[in-house]
């Protein structure tokens, strides 16, 4: 009977490290290809990777992530749902979920409660205000008052810690109207904006650092 149990036993831990093994080894793939998550291989790996895999938060998330950019709610939902089950004290994974509602024009009851949830389990994260932070300049249009204060708060710790970094964001990814028209101001940064705003009317503007300053014309 001995015998019998450590034989079974042995070849159920071989039979999870094959499952762990192949489920690295799909995931590795969809990571590797999620620039084209609409390509039919990238999600039937992801797929795979979930299936064999059924406690791993990260490759649930994944397989989320991949029907978010696809565009598709409802495994979206599905698929962040069992993720969090298995990881609810994950306070990036409740960031990632932020930034795959975003991908869904979600920004009701489950948005709120991805910030919410991902500030409360790390409010001194560098990593979750960041990803916070960007979600919130990606969509500020998009959100009520109270998303908006949440979001805020994010930008202003984004602010303190690397203004320089974050404004420069703003610029690289043609949000900085959006800044300027939104959060800018109520986060103290009037001046800036108007420098950005000097900048674009010239037509013509240089980037350093931080600052937008208008070209020198010929």
């Amino acid at each position: 009977m001995r015998l019998t149990a450590a034989l079974l036993a042995a070849a159920g831990l071989a039979l999870l490290n094959l499952a762990q093994l192949a489920g690295a080894g799909y995931a590795g793939f969809a990571r590797h290809h999620l620039d084209s998550a609409d390509a039919p291989g990238t999600l039937a790996a992801a797929r795979i990777a979930a299936g064999a895999t059924p406690w791993s938060s990260p490759h649930a998330a994944l397989l989320g992530w991949i029907y978010a950019e696809r565009r598709e709610p409802a495994p979206t939902l599905a698929a962040y749902g069992r993720a969090l089950r298995l990881a609810p004290g994950d306070a990036l994974l409740w960031s990632e979920y932020a930034q795959a509602l975003g991908r869904l024009g979600r920004f009701d009851a489950p948005m709120v409660t991805a910030v919410t949830q991902a500030q409360r389990l790390a409010p001194a994260s560098p990593a979750v205000r960041r990803v916070l932070a960007e979600v919130g300049l990606s969509y500020w249009a998009r959100g009520d008052d109270a998303l908006r204060a949440l979001w805020l708060d994010h930008m202003r710790a984004e602010l303190a810690r690397r203004r320089a970094s974050f404004l420069a964001i703003t610029l690289t990814r043609g949000q900085g109207l959006t800044f300027c028209r939104g959060p800018g101001p109520a986060l103290g940064e009037s001046a800036w904006c108007a420098r950005v705003a000097s900048a674009l009317l010239g037509r013509c503007y240089a980037l350093t650092p931080v600052e937008p300053v208008p070209c020198a014309r010929p």
